[in-house]
């Protein structure tokens, strides 16, 4: 299974995907757990989501995914993409804020 570094590569290239491809955002709207299985499984062993990350995609708890090194930038537009419009976006901008201190200033480095 991934470890470190790898692993937050692994994290941060799931939610790109998710941003920049209409076809995985569809699928992961439609079913985050399914997506970040399939994804999961199509993913080599250079570029695996340890259990914890795949529990937070799966999830959509971009809490989680900050507190584990997704990077801030990547993460807000992914959290944007897949919560907009089922929250109004002033109200994920402060649920974003809240979970995110939570984890006060996690390793982004990949």
């Amino acid at each position: 299974m991934a470890d470190g570094l790898m692993s937050k590569y692994a994290l941060n290239a799931f939610m790109r995907d998710v941003n920049m491809d209409p076809d995985c955002h569809r699928e992961y709207v439609r079913d985050p757990a399914g997506f970040a299985a399939a994804w999961r499984q199509r993913a080599n062993e250079a570029c695996a989501l340890t259990d914890t990350e795949f529990e937070a995609l799966a999830a959509r708890d971009y809490g989680a995914i900050y507190g584990l090194g997704g990077h801030p930038y990547l993460l807000w537009s992914f959290a944007e993409a897949v919560w907009v419009p089922e929250i109004t976006r002033p109200e994920l901008v402060e649920s974003y804020r809240v979970r995110s201190a939570a984890h006060g200033y996690p390793d982004t480095a990949t």
